[in-house]
């Protein structure tokens, strides 16, 4: 197939047998493809829900707390050796209505490892209180980061070994990748936001120019070249991708209780016949 629109029309079952891969990884592409041209003709974004089954998608969603944090980190590989994890940023979930922003900068070692210990801390003093709240995030890099941090400072290993454990952290990535097709051509998180309303309070253009001076200045060992304009930039960006995983995270509960309330468990098999606009 060399265009979206001739993939997408392709009937189900298909009409031939692959020479390369399985009918089923035709399938599924096909079917991506279908949705995207669906959007592209009607202008506007298009999602339905997958077929549900025990443990994966909708079924992986905890019950909500009210004590739910969401995280997210900014990371440069290339600065320092080894890299550097240079704003750590954690929202707790809204109360009346106001999302908490809690947000440490790492420009050195020492700045980053307090900043490690900083953001452990809160998760397992929140954990502590509430046995029932999860911290969400959106692709497997921030726990992943937590994980080489314990490991690079020797600090809180025992307190990041049982929160990996007890699968505290839950990846709305994965949630939403067996969950829900979406007429998208990458489902990054800015991608999907358009599907449950968040808009930024920091243009992704500005975001990403001063992303590149932070990381630019780590590189070069010139902080001082970062200047109150760039971090709080980086900083309202940070925010914004720490809020948007909370909205997302909402908007995923709120699709699981339509479908039980429509008779379909969320742990359950079922058809997944939910669609929607974005």
């Amino acid at each position: 197939m060399n265009t979206l629109a001739a993939l997408g029309s392709l009937p189900v079952p298909l009409p031939f047998a692959p020479k390369r891969g399985t009918p089923e990884t035709y399938t599924r592409v096909r079917h991506q493809a279908r949705l995207q041209l669906e959007g592209r003709n009607r202008g506007t974004g298009v999602y339905e829900l997958l077929p549900i089954a025990p443990g994966h998608g909708l079924a992986r969603l905890p019950p909500p707390s009210p004590d739910d944090m969401f995280l997210d980190l900014e990371g440069d590989p290339f600065a320092c050796e080894g890299g550097r994890e240079y704003l750590f940023g954690l929202v707790a979930a809204p109360v009346n209505g106001a999302p908490t922003y809690r947000r440490r900068w790492a420009y050195t070692e020492r700045d980053e490892r307090a900043a490690f210990e900083m953001i452990v801390d809160l998760i397992v003093d929140a954990w502590t209180k509430n046995p029932s709240m999860h911290v969400y995030h959106y692709a497997p890099y921030e726990p992943a980061a937590l994980k080489r941090l314990m490991g690079r400072y020797s600090s809180r290993e025992a307190e990041v070994d049982r929160m990996l454990r007890a699968d505290l952290f839950v990846d709305l990535h994965s949630v939403v990748k067996h969950s829900l097709r979406a007429s998208v051509e990458r489902y990054s998180i800015k991608d999907l936001e358009p599907f449950y309303g968040f808009v930024r309070s920091v243009p992704l253009d500005l975001s990403r120019t001063s992303l590149h001076v932070v990381e630019r200045a780590l590189e070069l060992n010139a902080v001082d070249a970062i200047t109150i304009d760039v971090r709080e930039a980086v900083e309202g960006y940070n925010k914004d991708d720490c809020i948007s995983v909370l909205r997302l995270q909402q908007w995923l509960e709120e699709l699981r209780t339509t479908l039980e309330r429509n008779g379909t468990e969320g742990t359950a098999s079922g058809t997944g016949a939910y669609s929607g606009t974005a």
